[in-house]
């Protein structure tokens, strides 16, 4: 039964061709947006995950960076870098708002850095420099591109005018751009003086970012300090419930109709086949071996699927970023893995239908006209 089950699925390769590549383009459709979603998710907490703290401390009440406000006094700042294992503290003053550069506009975060800052600018640089002056602004390269700004060009910041002087890799996303001026321009911007909306604090080699957490909090008033790590899973929760539904509905889309194209093909294949499922059955044929080999095509049809998907999206998104820079495609193992296994139970579910009608059809018929 094995041996004729892949017989019969071979026997119109250009049938199979066709539902091959139409369920292919379907599972394509939906790895883009599993794509999306893991890119954007990981690029939306770049700067916190890059940017060099063990801990990052906040007003109390505050546990992320995306879309929150945060105010310190910049004396807290001391008192913490007085304490035991605290190597180094940087502050941060931090805004939301919207920029404008060469008539484009684009929704930013606003990052205010200490004169010669050392954790908090960019990791990364396509050209210019890193720190910004009095008046001057680095801003992400991606957007550079798309607004076509050059080194010395002017962007707006409210009602204020920046040079840039810098741009910066990987602080653009659909959801967030980081922006660095001088901590004294934002201050003037925000009218706040003598405050910074974080602290990123350094430890010393070998001490313990959970402890020293605890600690801060415990000998600074009114402040929220958390380790690194749990300060970026904050963030990237925060932020991603912005667009997850969106994201979540696309591929929901992408995977009924990638069910509906499988669902197709096997129901096409085993109505070409009616005839021979007669005579198989005539000649002794089971109804478990008949859905066994109704389930076994589903399963070939949908694995050959998947990996062409897999190989189309190989292909296609770095083709895709590059012509459409502002988003960011992140195609993972695991990502196919989870596209794989849902389409395999789709798969199955939809042979069903066809299998029941193998298992109705009448062995007589192969001897009819």
């Amino acid at each position: 039964m094995w041996r004729w089950t892949l017989k019969s699925l071979i026997s119109e390769p250009a049938a199979l061709v066709v539902s091959v590549a139409a369920a292919g383009c379907a599972f394509l459709l939906v790895m883009f947006f599993e794509a999306v979603y893991e890119g954007e998710s990981d690029q939306v907490v770049a700067y916190v995950a890059n940017a060099d703290a063990d801990v990052w401390v906040m007003q109390r009440g505050v546990a992320n960076m995306h879309m929150a406000t945060s105010y310190l006094t910049d004396w807290k700042l001391e008192q913490i870098e007085r304490l035991p294992g605290v190597d180094a503290v940087e502050g941060i003053l931090y805004l939301n708002t919207v920029i404008t550069g060469a008539d484009q506009q684009w929704f930013a975060y606003i990052v205010g850095l200490e004169r010669a800052s050392r954790q908090g600018g960019p990791w990364a640089m396509a050209t210019g420099r890193a720190q910004p002056e009095s008046g001057e602004a680095v801003v992400p390269a991606v957007f550079g591109q798309m607004s076509d700004l050059n080194l010395g060009d002017t962007i707006r910041i409210t009602d204020r005018d920046f040079t840039v002087v810098g741009f910066s890799e990987g602080t653009f996303s659909i959801a967030n751009s980081i922006v660095f001026v001088t901590k004294r321009d934002l201050e003037d911007i925000m009218k706040a003086l003598d405050i910074v909306s974080y602290g990123l604090v350094k430890l010393e080699p070998g001490a313990n970012p959970v402890r020293a957490a605890a600690q801060i909090e415990q000998a600074v008033d009114k402040v929220q300090a958390l380790p690194a790590d749990q300060f970026v899973r904050n963030d990237r929760k925060m932020a991603m419930q912005m667009g997850v539904e969106t994201l979540a509905l696309m591929t929901l889309i992408g995977g009924a109709l990638a069910a509906l194209l499988i669902a197709f093909a096997i129901y096409s294949q085993v109505a070409r086949q009616r005839r021979e499922l007669a005579v198989a059955k005539a000649l002794g044929a089971t109804h478990r071996a008949l859905y066994v080999s109704v389930a076994l095509q589903a399963v070939l049809i949908t694995v050959a699927s998947v990996t062409v998907a897999t190989g189309l999206a190989l292909i296609v998104m770095p083709v895709a970023t590059a012509v459409i820079p502002s988003v960011t495609l992140k195609l993972t193992a695991a990502a196919v893995l989870r596209v794989a296994i849902v389409g395999l139970v789709v798969a199955l579910l939809a042979a069903l239908v066809p299998a029941r009608q193998v298992a109705r059809v009448d062995p007589l018929s192969a001897f009819q006209a």
